[in-house]
């Protein structure tokens, strides 16, 4: 017998959450080896530069992960129209997996910055806003998993 669709966007929602996971453990290695250099300056070491933009690559990683994947699923299973980005973080406010949908579009934000051209006297303030929202993302992996935890146990 062939999955039904729901099966099938279950299966899928659980491998963004592994994706995520594995995203969550590679941010977490970088956030907390940066944690007693926290405020970064602007000038650094070749060694910091090099973790630093580790730590901004790997959230914008997760950001994306996170908006684009794993919210998305999570309204696929519950047959959500797709809408737009905030139509989605609005609904995931509703459902108490992320705390702020305002503070998402800030990070979203972040991670556009970080993904596009930016100027050289931006990098410091972008470096220290990326660590700043990291325990914001780890959060929201673990509201995201426990919510969608339960709706995958859910009857079709």
């Amino acid at each position: 017998m062939e999955p039904s669709k729901t099966e099938l966007k279950k299966k899928y929602l659980a491998e963004q959450l592994e994706a995520a996971r594995r995203a969550v453990k590679a941010l977490t290695l970088s956030h907390e080896s940066l944690q007693a250099k926290y405020p970064f300056p602007h000038s650094l070491s070749n060694e910091l530069d090099e973790k630093l933009e580790s730590l901004t690559s790997r959230f914008a990683r997760l950001t994306d992960i996170l908006t684009q994947k794993v919210f998305r699923a999570i309204d696929a299973v519950e047959l959500e129209n797709e809408g737009t980005l905030l139509d989605r973080l609005n609904r995931m406010e509703k459902r108490g997996v992320i705390s702020s949908a305002s503070l998402w579009r800030d990070i979203r934000d972040l991670r556009n910055q970080i993904s596009h051209d930016y100027l050289e006297d931006e990098i410091e303030s972008l470096r220290n806003d990326a660590f700043k929202y990291c325990p914001d993302l780890f959060a929201a992996f673990k509201s995201a998993e426990s919510y969608a935890q339960k709706i995958m146990e859910r009857d079709e």
